[in-house]
């Protein structure tokens, strides 16, 4: 058992972040937390069940923190909600930029283990005695200790993004909520404004970011869907980055032919991919505030994945003790 988790742990990975993600965007936290206001801190810790309160008490933790520091950065700019989207955007990520960064480093050493990985399995295919399986589960295990990685590091880092994507995803949907309770009168009926509220929730004093495609104005509709259209387009860019094999592994000869179970896993993950850009798009259809956000994060996971390519060449180079062709052939000269 194991051995077949080492063996697919990207596919693993891929599949629990998309059920994490599904799980978490249909609102699993709670029954009625989207159009809760913001109170309190405390009262984010308010969960109905165990099981909300498992799921949900790290988003809390940090929902209500990034909900202020949006409703400070709005007010200073004029009480705006998209400035406060746009900075508090840029300030989260870069906050969490290391743990990015330490993704970025996993994949790294999972390109320079591949080729080992792949001699023990065929070294070992169909054979399937105990003794067999307990050797190949050895040296596999000593390819992860040689590279100094933990076969499971990645899907870690992976889930741990997980609380600060809600935590900003919740900020964002409820910062401008308001909380109407209707007197038993029936007639009388009192507004609450949550804690963080932003009155200004134009664009260019145009647009309209309290909207959606089935609720807003033409104009607003039409805007909602460029930004849901960019937001898709900047996802499937950085997808194809992220696949797209770097230079040093085809400098190196690593790069080669993957076997036929190879390219149906890679077939998989790139139909989950697809799948779950389908999805981000008709959830930013849902609110226009949201697509902003969407759309600023996947710009800047874009520059933060071009950098990240850029330092794990350096990382892969320092890691094989080798060094660049042009570099290679300038010394030759």
């Amino acid at each position: 058992m194991k051995t077949y988790f080492k063996r697919n742990i990207n596919k693993i990975s891929l599949i629990a972040v998309l059920l994490v993600v599904v799980l978490a965007l249909t609102s699993c936290r709670s029954g009625k937390w989207p159009s809760t206001i913001y109170t309190s801190w405390k009262n984010e810790f308010d969960f109905s069940s165990f099981f909300q309160g498992l799921f949900g008490w790290p988003v809390a933790l940090l929902s209500y923190p990034i909900a202020w520091l949006m409703h400070l950065i709005g007010s200073a700019c004029g009480n705006k909600y998209f400035w406060g989207i746009i900075f508090t955007t840029l300030i989260v990520r870069t906050l969490a930029w290391p743990i990015y960064a330490k993704q970025n480093s996993s994949t790294v050493k999972m390109q320079l283990i591949q080729p080992e990985m792949e001699k023990i399995q065929n070294k070992y295919r169909g054979r399937q005695d105990p003794e067999s399986q307990r050797r190949m589960q050895a040296e596999t295990m000593a390819v992860y200790k040689k590279y100094k990685m933990n076969p499971f590091g990645c899907m870690f880092t992976m889930i741990l993004q997980f609380p600060i994507f809600m935590g900003m995803y919740e900020a964002v949907r409820r910062i401008n909520l308001y909380a109407t309770t209707t007197l038993d009168d029936g007639v009388t009926t009192i507004v609450q404004p949550g804690k963080f509220v932003l009155s200004n929730t134009k664009v260019f004093n145009y647009f309209e970011l309290n909207s959606s495609f089935s609720s807003g104005a033409i104009h607003d509709k039409i805007f909602v869907v460029v930004l849901a259209l960019a937001f898709s387009a900047i996802t499937l860019l950085s997808q194809h980055l992220a696949q797209k094999k770097p230079s040093y592994m085809k400098q190196t000869g690593t790069q080669r032919r993957a076997p036929s179970q190879a390219q149906d896993t890679a077939k998989q993950m790139k139909m989950m991919n697809y799948f779950m850009v389908v999805m981000f798009f008709i959830f930013s259809l849902q609110n226009t505030a949201l697509a902003l956000y969407w759309l600023i994060g996947g710009i800047y996971q874009l520059l933060q994945s071009f950098i990240g390519r850029k330092l794990n060449e350096k990382h892969y180079y320092k890691m094989t003790g080798t060094v660049p062709v042009k570099v290679t052939e300038k010394n030759n000269k």
